[in-house]
């Protein structure tokens, strides 16, 4: 009996060995978008990141054009939709350029200068009343990544180029010469923002979009609600509405951007619009050689 239990406890160990080895293994996926100025998706590809206790034979999918490692691994190859390679204890990623151009959003940016709408690379050294319009839009296609994600949108305005400005949605900030706006899209939510400025010699650094898992303090929140309805009729009840609300506000948990059989920790976006850029200088003409006499000659051959 003594030895059956040594054995079974033995294959027990084995097992528990097996499985923390298993959970050893982490995954963190960045999905990084290069948006024309209009917000129209020009290409995607996937930073996927992965941490280990010891060395493991990694195999990841994902439909790419190309996958290369960013670092060292063993016998790293892409075939048929799938990477493999034996990484050694530590960090290791590799970046894979994705075949589609969709996202679980769509971003629509519109320009209007002076009431009229204007293409973003007419805008470029322009003066007048600036309007641009951002609409956020769910893809129902990936609404699962959309209710998983709050969305954060970044407008970053010179001081010296944009003034006046209008933006009452949005959190400003300043930071150095520079004016920031920034709007959050809670997860699934579809969303319309206007801002405006006064602009001169005008150009902009592209509208940057980070979509992220929310993590939020659920008791400090619902501490505040009952507080603040302390004495009210919905005292008892706010507590558990507070709750329900933050979970909602943080998300689903997270899921594979690449192929929904990869497990993942953490799986975030990082969105770049082209910017408005400043104009070019004007061509200053060449000067006009100087007019030399003949003794200015001759002095030039003795390097006078």
């Amino acid at each position: 009996m003594i030895r059956k239990l040594t054995a079974l406890a033995g294959v027990l160990i084995v097992l528990l060995m097996c499985l923390a080895a298993q959970a050893e293994l982490v995954k963190d996926e960045v999905v990084y978008a290069s948006l024309a100025a209009d917000g129209q998706v020009k290409g995607l590809y996937v930073i996927n990141a992965f941490e280990a206790d010891a060395q493991e034979t990694v195999t990841d999918l994902g439909d790419y054009t190309q996958a290369f490692p960013l670092g060292d691994a063993e016998d790293f190859a892409y075939e048929n939709g799938e990477v493999s390679f034996v990484m050694q204890a530590g960090r290791f990623s590799y970046q894979g350029d994705l075949a589609g151009r969709e996202l679980p959003w769509t971003i629509e940016i519109s320009y209007f200068l002076d009431g009229s709408p204007v293409a973003p690379e007419a805008l470029s050294g322009a003066a007048g009343q600036l309007e641009v319009r951002l609409t956020v839009q769910v893809n129902e296609a990936m609404r699962s990544f959309a209710e998983g994600l709050s969305l954060q949108l970044t407008v970053t305005l010179d001081g010296d180029k944009a003034t006046g400005i209008r933006a009452d949605k949005a959190t400003y900030a300043l930071t150095g010469g520079n004016r920031t706006l920034a709007y959050v899209v809670l997860p699934g939510q579809n969303a319309d923002y206007t801002f405006t400025a006064n602009i001169r010699d005008f150009s902009m650094p592209g509208i940057q979009a980070a979509a992220v898992r929310m993590g939020m303090d659920e008791k400090m929140y619902q501490d505040a609600a009952v507080r603040v309805m302390a004495g009210s009729p919905f005292e008892s009840a706010v507590s558990g509405l507070m709750g329900n609300f933050i979970r909602n506000m943080q998300g689903r948990a997270p899921v594979s951007f690449t192929n929904k059989e990869n497990s993942v920790r953490n799986v975030q976006f990082v969105m770049m619009a082209q910017g408005i850029p400043a104009p070019e200088p004007p061509v200053q003409p060449a000067p006009e050689p100087e007019s030399q006499n003949l003794w200015d000659r001759i002095l030039k051959l003795f390097n006078k």
